[in-house]
């Protein structure tokens, strides 16, 4: 309890003479030695923590009394790309039969680098090693996103399902928010079970469970709920 108050006291110490330089405890306690975490706090002054910018080409359309984006390229190691081959297919509007746009025809060589990334991910990304209370106050701020941008999911999601749009909002929309912080409150609170087999003195054995992540996983999205079929496989994972 002490030491981790007088981290709490460094780290708010640290923001005060560094013009505002946000730390987290973690931070200290991943960088227990005084010569790295001096190289993590100059690293993050000099802004070398700072993610790339996420450069994303949309497709613009002016329906429902608003202009939605929305992105039509293969998400891959956190970056928007077309199709190794430049494949690419049409997305149809179920109501009409219109299309919307033209999508990115992943092919198998496109699956394998995200196979790829997504296992790179796993084993030395930054959210197996994150806080569970961290990994939960992202996804509930993952979920005020969705809400305030609500209204264009809704629109983006009745276009590409065919839904009713008020049905979309409600449910697709809706849901998908409540399923983020269903699982959020989770993070912290993930546990294994401890259980006697043998009472017996001196021993008294027991085993215990423990939950923890598989590794990379393909997620099926249908095509009539794609937004709350990925909220209802990709939270918990995420949890």
């Amino acid at each position: 309890g002490a030491s981790s108050m007088d981290v709490v006291r460094l780290v708010e110490e640290i923001r005060q003479k560094c013009g505002g330089l946000q730390l987290q405890n973690e931070d200290v306690y991943m960088a227990t030695k005084f010569a790295d975490f001096i190289q993590k706090v100059v690293r993050k002054l000099r802004g070398e923590d700072q993610e790339v910018e996420l450069v994303v080409d949309y497709v613009s359309k002016e329906v429902n009394e608003m202009t939605v984006k929305m992105p039509y390229q293969c998400f891959i190691n956190g970056q928007f790309t077309d199709a190794e081959d430049g494949k690419t297919y049409d997305t149809i509007n179920p109501t009409d039969g219109s299309t919307i746009c033209k999508v990115a025809y992943a092919s198998l060589v496109d699956v394998d680098k995200a196979v790829a990334a997504a296992k790179d991910a796993f084993e030395k990304g930054e959210w197996g090693r994150m806080n569970a209370r961290e990994r939960g106050r992202l996804m509930y701020r993952l979920a005020d996103l969705l809400e305030e941008n609500q209204e264009e999911l809704a629109t983006i999601e009745a276009l590409d399902s065919g839904a009713v749009y008020t049905l979309a909002l409600k449910t697709h929309i809706g849901m998908s928010v409540q399923t983020f912080r269903y699982f959020a409150g989770w993070c912290d609170k993930i546990q294994g079970s401890t259980i006697p087999i043998n009472q017996a003195r001196p021993n008294r054995n027991l085993t215990f469970t423990k939950k923890e992540p598989l590794g990379v996983c393909a997620i099926i999205i249908p095509w009539n709920y794609p937004l709350m079929m990925l909220a209802w496989k990709s939270a918990a994972c995420l949890a």
